[in-house]
């Protein structure tokens, strides 16, 4: 899930660009949360130093703080490389100095402006979201899930296994939560990267996941506590 960040020292235009996230949220079907919208920069630094999640972060630059919102970027940047900044400000004579210092902004959008401040938040999500959800993020990975109405998005860190049901579908385990979906395993197998493998025709595990294997008894124990089976012909396999 990609996380949003918002730092407005304006209550009313912390609301307004909150509301504004949330009804993009809900229009598009984003698997997105807010976890942080609050005037205090020191708040946000604090809940992304215990993570290891990229978020997408709304920053305002003259926060009436012992640290502006260009520090809060730069402070950010070394728990979150790989997160997205977007600077929301009237001081459009400060655009210069994002690069100076080195964040990597994706925007600057002025507030004085307020007919393209919805469309440039909502295009800075959209930007942001499709390349948190790409396939091709070596960087975090992400296994992308297409429901009815509603798009999941899964970092393979967080995936345990695979595995297909008597009822011909497929149920996705991950560390804190269990999907089902329709799939065929093999499909599934060849869109994932090395750190998974194809225990059995009914199984893909997540061999970050194995807590132990019992190569007699053909079966893998995940650090879940479920048990896997292991196809007799691909116990050494496993063991290389």
């Amino acid at each position: 899930m990609l996380n949003i960040f918002i730092c407005e020292d304006n209550k009313t235009q912390r609301n307004i660009i909150k509301r504004y996230i949330e009804k993009t949220i809900t229009l598009e079907n984003y698997d997105i949360d807010i976890k942080c919208s609050t005037e205090n920069p020191y708040e946000i630094l604090e809940y992304i130093k215990s993570q290891e999640q990229v978020g997408l972060y709304f920053l305002d630059i003259d926060l009436n703080n012992d640290i502006d919102g260009l520090l809060l970027a730069q402070n950010i940047r070394k728990y979150d490389p790989r997160g997205f900044i977007v600077f929301i400000t009237t001081h459009s004579e400060l655009a210069y100095f994002t690069f100076s210092y080195l964040v990597e902004a994706m925007d600057f959008i002025i507030k004085d402006k307020p007919n393209e401040l919805y469309r440039r938040i909502q295009q800075c999500i959209a930007d942001a979201y499709s390349k948190y959800s790409s396939q091709s993020n070596s960087i975090h990975p992400n296994f992308t899930l297409k429901l009815p109405g509603y798009e999941l998005i899964v970092p393979y860190d967080d995936i345990v296994y695979f595995e297909t049901s008597q009822s011909h579908t497929i149920v996705l385990h991950t560390s804190d939560s269990v999907v089902e979906f329709n799939g065929l395993l093999k499909n599934i197998f060849s869109s994932l990267d090395n750190r998974f493998f194809r225990c059995h025709r009914s199984y893909i595990i997540n061999k970050d996941h194995i807590e132990t294997i019992y190569p007699k008894k053909k079966i893998i124990v995940m650090d879940n506590g479920d048990t896997c089976i292991l196809s007799s012909k691909l116990v050494k396999e496993l063991l290389k």
